[in-house]
């Protein structure tokens, strides 16, 4: 479908009283124009930082990373650290996590042996045995060195039923990205002359075995102002890329399109889908001519196709003549209906949210769905089957309540396989076939990585400024006293839907919870918690809501004396970076440490570094003087204080791969906290992508460099 990205949340995973301050006041140095529609001068000396290609930057970034490491690689606490980061991330013991394909099931794999990693695969019998026998099919360290390259696996999608003929994606040091090369597994090879992309943000997928939908970069008016493709176009073997037969044209506003195929016994039918913003889309059927509009509403999230039934969630309310259906609702309506006047007479409902009852997501087998929700922020699974022109819904009978995943549910098999994990419980992995009343059973779990025999989990509600109750939860060592001494690090996202669940980090509980660390996870306004209303309450010009609901958590956890000032830290990622960049400036005596991963920082020219246009409807557009406003009240690099305000020293963490959130954004929020004396710590990987690590060893690095930067912090 689209390949529209979301700043999603960076995790190393086994992987009150409202807010009383103001908005600190803008940068006086910085002037912002939005008296007239277009993209603001912010008289910006720091724009020079957003080229990577520039050599002074690079130098500029070298002499930055060696000002951080000089200090915690010097620390006798990082090599500890590392360690104890390296014997989980590159254990043998971690689960296999399984994709079905065709009679097999295939797993990519990666430890210390194999960094950037090897595709693999198994037989479903041996896959289910206590230590399944592997046949390596593509090890992508020996590609490196064959090709002299610094390739990372970025996924593949495999033409069905057997699932042989591949389009692998490979990305020069973690990008978005991508080369786009064919290979065939029976072989595990490229193929000789076979589809090829050169890099691009591409989408591409299966028609049959000589024919695929593909949208790249064409030239001049092939992608979109997001920087991805506006064209899809169908691309014939043998058949050079560019004469590739056009058939949807989008438009340079759009996110994105796409075509893909629906591959299952019942249905080989192809879309077409135009992503108008990150929260709308126009979904077409396409017959090989024509293309004949779903009878959806743009802001549904399609959800594919099951026993001839289209799905969508509902984002927003859907009044029709007959009936209205809430936000949250998912709907069905039949193929048929495509290109029906009385379409929406058919519709169906499939499931209905309640306060604290969302849809998370479908995993789809042969004969049934396995509809994933969220109960007041934690897993449940029921399986859902269409009887007789109706939906039936079953609860799932599994062993335990928590965080609950679809790992796999193969279209041509009833085989399932589902985790389960909690902040103390180390995953487990259940198998089932899908069987009306089946319990599933337990086929493979991972050992304890960290000691929680003492840990314990607590779900307690700040108040935020506007009387919202705002629920977090709190792991932390039974012994813990309230007397405000304990090192906390509160962990935020709030943003495009996302919700934050209780999930084992297992690198997190060895370095910073068995250490009398206590691990927060505060679930605002923006994330997708608690369904569609939850997350558009924070949206656009009410964006600051999500800061104030973060805000009253750190002040609950005070208040309650859980920890103190001189204890919290606050760690954020891409959109959740955004989110204590804002924290440090508008609310600095909250906290002792910051950590500010691969962030979104400069909000006014945030749309001008692809592919920030993608997001506008999540932020925003700076380029219109209303939302410029708004935007400016909060953008972090538009609000750093004078040097009497005393920040808390916050430390970057990027990558100069990030071709998602451009680099300039901490660079030049680096740049400007120096200019402005206020003290800063910087440290950017040259390789990773957006995740800000390519391989195993730079991940041990990222978390050596933030946690010995928290135990100087918050634990000294």
């Amino acid at each position: 479908m689209s390949l529209r990205f979301n700043l999603l949340p960076l995790f190393i995973s086994g992987c009150l009283t409202a807010c009383a301050s103001a908005p600190l006041k803008a940068d006086s140095a910085v002037s912002v124009d939005i008296s007239a529609k277009g993209t603001p001068d912010m008289n910006d000396t720091n724009i020079w930082l957003e080229n990577s290609k520039d050599p002074n930057v690079m130098k500029w970034v070298h002499d930055h990373n060696g000002k951080t490491t000089s200090v915690l690689e010097a620390d006798p606490r990082f090599k500890t650290i590392a360690t104890d980061a390296r014997a989980i991330v590159t254990a043998k013991d971690r689960i296999p996590y399984p994709s079905s394909h065709g009679k097999t099931v295939r797993n990519f794999w990666q430890d210390a042996g194999h960094l950037r990693g090897y595709l693999r695969q198994t037989s479903l019998s041996n896959y289910l045995t206590k230590s399944p026998t592997w046949e390596t099919i593509l090890d992508i360290d020996d590609l490196n060195k064959r090709e002299g390259k610094s390739w990372v696996y970025s996924g593949m999608s495999c033409l069905a039923p057997d699932d042989d003929l591949c389009l692998m994606k490979l990305s020069d040091g973690g990008k978005d990205e991508v080369v786009i090369r064919e290979f065939r597994v029976s072989t595990k090879s490229f193929v000789t002359g076979g589809f090829e992309v050169p890099p691009a943000k591409t989408t591409i997928s299966w028609i049959d075995a000589d024919t695929v939908f593909v949208g790249t970069n064409f030239g001049p008016d092939s992608v979109t102002d997001s920087g991805y493709p506006m064209q899809v176009r169908v691309w014939k073997r043998g058949e050079a890329l560019k004469d590739a037969k056009l058939v949807f044209q989008g438009e340079k506003s759009n996110v994105d399109v796409s075509g893909w195929k629906v591959f299952r016994h019942e249905s080989k039918t192809m879309y077409i889908s135009q992503t108008l913003n990150f929260f709308e889309d126009k979904v077409f059927v396409f017959d090989g001519v024509k293309t004949t509009a779903v009878p959806f509403p743009t802001t549904a999230s399609f959800q594919g196709e099951f026993a001839g039934q289209m799905m969508a969630m509902l984002r927003k309310e859907w009044k029709t003549s007959k009936k209205t259906f809430a936000a949250g609702t998912v709907v069905s309506l039949p193929l048929s209906s495509v290109g029906r006047a009385d379409a929406e007479s058919l519709i169906e409902t499939v499931f209905e949210p309640s306060a604290t009852v969302i849809f998370d997501g479908f995993g789809r087998a042969r004969d049934y769905l396995l509809l994933s929700v969220l109960d007041n922020v934690r897993g449940v699974l029921r399986r859902v089957t269409r009887v007789n022109g109706a939906w039936v819904t079953e609860a799932m009978k599994l062993p335990k309540l928590g965080t609950l995943t679809i790992v796999d549910a193969g279209d041509e098999t009833n085989h399932v396989f589902v985790a389960y994990q909690s902040y103390n419980s180390p995953t487990t992995l259940y198998y089932g076939t899908g069987r009306a009343g089946e319990t599933l059973r337990e086929v493979k779990s991972l050992p304890a990585k960290f000691n929680a025999s003492d840990i314990v989990i607590e779900q307690f509600q700040s108040v935020s400024k506007d009387g919202t109750k705002i629920p977090y939860f709190v792991v932390h060592k039974k012994s813990m006293k309230l007397d405000g001494s304990n090192p906390t690090l509160l962990y935020g996202y709030g943003g495009f839907e996302v919700s934050l669940t209780p999930v084992y980090q297992s690198v997190i509980g060895k370095v910073w919870m068995e250490k009398g660390g206590v691990y927060v996870v505060a679930n605002i306004r923006g994330g997708g918690e608690f369904g569609p209303k939850w997350h558009e309450a924070a949206l656009k010009e009410n964006r600051q809501r999500a800061y104030d609901d973060f805000a009253s958590v750190a002040e609950d956890l005070i208040s309650r004396k859980i920890t103190s000032t001189r204890r919290l830290g606050i760690q954020g990622g891409s959109n959740g970076g955004l989110l204590v960049g804002v924290m440090a400036m508008q609310r600095p005596e909250l906290f002792n440490a910051v950590v500010c991963e691969s962030a979104l920082l400069d909000m006014i020219r945030y749309t001008q570094m692809p592919p920030g246009a993608s997001w506008i409807g999540e932020y925003g557009d700076p380029a219109i003087p209303a939302e410029a406003a708004w935007i400016s009240a909060y953008s972090p690099y538009q609000n750093i204080p004078a040097a009497s305000v005393t920040l808390p020293e916050i430390l970057f963490h990027l990558s100069t791969a990030d071709d998602r959130v451009q680099p300039g954004h901490s660079r030049k929020m680096t740049e400007r906290l120096e200019q402005k004396g206020h003290p800063v710590m910087f440290y950017e990987n040259t390789e990773g992508g957006h995740g800000g690590a390519a391989d195993p060893e730079q991940t041990v690095h990222k978390v050596a460099i933030e946690y010995t930067y928290l135990y100087r912090k918050l634990m000294d």
